[in-house]
């Protein structure tokens, strides 16, 4: 009975480790270089001053790097707004044309809140342009997820990582949660 109840307090343990592993891998894994019909960068947190946080700042960023790269001819923003300030996607934007985006190139999607928001919401806008594979622009630790959900819905993906370094703590802490993110909805796992 011991080692039952053992293996029942160890077993989430081991869980969450192996999904984190993969969340890393994925997260490590090298980006492709092949071009795509478009790029989609997905949002990130906007701070109470309406400007962006770290993570959002660093995805426009790399969408923008991408599109100057000739790597797609337009970028997709996905993101919603809370708390009235403006959406993650409008924001992003401006960051993408002030790096030299011009805005015919720029699309938003301002209704995600949720990364399977992200991906539902901007497959009508793929679909309209006839678009069925794109570069898709996240945190490294958020590939693993984002990809799946993009992917579920047909979309080919090519997961790019915005480049943003993360403390050891943060690493962690956002690598356990997009674990347990993926263990919450196993079927991203496949």
């Amino acid at each position: 009975m011991r080692r039952l109840l053992a293996l029942l307090f160890v077993l989430p343990f081991v869980l969450v480790g192996v999904v984190a592993w993969r969340v890393d891998r994925a997260a490590r894994s090298e980006p492709s270089t092949a071009n795509a019909q478009a790029i989609v960068m997905l949002g990130a947190r906007v701070l109470p001053s309406g400007h962006a946080a770290p993570a959002l700042q660093y995805r426009a960023e790399k969408a923008a790097e991408l599109y100057r790269a000739g790597r797609a001819p337009l970028i997709i923003f996905s993101g919603g707004s809370s708390r009235g300030l403006p959406s993650e996607a409008s924001i992003a934007r401006a960051l993408a044309i002030a790096a030299g985006v011009p805005a015919t190139a720029c699309v938003i999607e301002e209704n995600s809140h949720s990364t399977h928001q992200n991906a539902v919401l901007t497959l009508p806008l793929l679909k309209e342009r006839g678009i069925d594979e794109v570069i898709l622009v996240t945190d490294g630790y958020h590939l693993l997820r984002a990809r799946a959900q993009f992917e579920r819905l047909g979309i080919k993906t090519q997961p790019v990582a915005s480049g943003r370094r993360l403390g050891t703590t943060d690493w962690l802490v956002q690598t356990v949660r997009e674990a347990l993110a993926l263990l919450r909805h196993p079927w991203l796992l496949t």
